[in-house]
């Protein structure tokens, strides 16, 4: 690895990084934080994401769909719960919904009464435009739903 330096090192006690072609001064805020990228952090948190979202299920033994992660965002979703406020249902499915390809990651398949919440643990990343859709089965036509979503918002950049 050669010892390239940059055209101008500040002080001696700057932060070099190598960026595959030489070292680099490492950048910082006013602040005095260090700039990185948010892949390069071990871990990557922006805020706390807590969506629950209320609707009508897409028709007997339907679906329903979570918000959609907003452009420029990563969500990190912890947990996600169901609800079929009206019937009781014979089973909840968990998919994630990706740029139109659905992939199921959990499901209950039970008898649950009627407004009952269920959650499931999962560690689920969806980028900008993705969402959650939940599969009710044994739901009918005009029953009220509700899908809630936990997690984080991940840093893209600071």
């Amino acid at each position: 690895m050669p010892e390239t330096l940059p055209d101008h090192v500040p002080s001696p006690r700057t932060l070099l990084v190598w960026d595959g072609t030489r070292y680099r001064a490492v950048r910082g805020h006013t602040d005095g934080t260090l700039q990185v990228r948010g892949e390069d952090q071990l871990f990557s948190y922006d805020t706390y994401m807590a969506e629950i979202s209320v609707g009508i299920v897409s028709g007997a033994d339907g679906t329903y769909d979570s918000p959609a992660v907003p452009a420029g965002s990563v969500w990190k979703v912890t947990h996600v719960g169901a609800r079929d406020a009206t019937s009781p249902t014979t089973g909840y499915v968990f998919m994630s919904s990706i740029a139109a390809v659905d992939r199921g990651f959990a499901s209950i398949i039970q008898a649950i009464p009627a407004a009952t919440w269920l959650f499931v643990p999962c560690e689920v990343y969806l980028p900008a435009t993705a969402f959650i859709r939940v599969w009710f089965q044994g739901s009918l036509l005009g029953d009220g739903v509700a899908v809630s979503l936990h997690g984080y918002q991940m840093t893209l950049e600071t």
